[in-house]
């Protein structure tokens, strides 16, 4: 069992506050979603919680160590983080993109071990990209692309899994393709945490939804218990109807 847990975590810059006081805790076994307004403070929490930004205050943990004191080659093999902005500089074949999932296990494109070549291969098999292995990124669909980047992350057989809007700007069709294989992932043993702007999805998916406002988490815990009309107002200031997973949005908020 694996758990990463953050702690009273906040975030200052210059006059802004990005983060105030959030905790949160992730581990193996679940999925967990991230929601809330652009500027929420989502995409700081990530980071942090990655090692890629230092808190002003607050910690970090990776099954009770400090991450602070883990090196980035270490949290990358604990922990698989897809950003919301994923460039390709050139346009690489798709195994060469999955491959690079293994850097953080000391491995290079060309120099795979065993057990480097077995993790790329099982995948690229759950990404159902065996057809594509040897085609140029830039030739994909944004689906296809999506898939590749899911499997470079699967392919570090981390533990973890931390996804900022992995299905933007996808139809819904693939937003369900790769909420699939994530919720695959976790169902292995993973665990991950996931932000999206879809209610409906999150809901679908998510063992539990972490609700953010103005850098402060305001609810966690199930969709049964914090998918509310009131949470929805109060979160992104909307009047909404909500039966179940079916969720009806009536209009602004004056």
């Amino acid at each position: 069992m694996t758990k990463l847990a953050a702690s009273n975590l906040s975030v200052q810059t210059h006059d802004s506050r990005l983060l105030d006081k959030a905790s949160i805790m992730v581990q193996s076994g679940e999925l967990v979603v991230l929601l809330g307004p652009n500027g929420a403070g989502k995409t700081t929490l990530l980071r942090v919680m990655t090692g890629l930004l230092k808190p002003t205050s607050g910690a970090v943990s990776l099954d009770g160590q400090p991450l602070s004191d883990l090196t980035p080659m270490q949290r990358a093999r604990k922990i698989a983080y897809l950003p919301q902005s994923r460039p390709l500089a050139w346009p690489s074949r798709v195994i060469d993109v999955v491959t690079l999932g293994r850097f953080s296990h000391g491995s290079s494109i060309g120099n795979l071990s065993q057990d480097d070549q077995a993790a790329v291969d099982v995948a690229i098999e759950a990404c159902d990209l065996k057809a594509l292995r040897q085609r140029r990124c830039d030739t994909l669909s944004g689906g296809e692309l999506a898939r590749v980047h899911c499997a470079r992350a699967f392919a570090t057989n981390a533990p973890l899994l931390i996804a900022d809007e992995p299905v933007a700007a996808l139809d819904p069709k693939h937003q369900f393709r790769i909420m699939d294989l994530i919720k695959h992932y976790v169902s292995k043993g993973g665990g991950a945490l996931v932000v999206l702007h879809d209610i409906r999805l999150a809901a679908t998916y998510a063992d539990r939804l972490v609700w953010m406002k103005d850098g402060s988490i305001t609810a966690d815990g199930p969709a049964g218990t914090t998918l509310t009309v009131k949470q929805m107002a109060e979160t992104f200031g909307v009047n909404a109807r909500i039966d179940g997973t079916n969720i009806m949005i009536d209009g602004s908020i004056d």
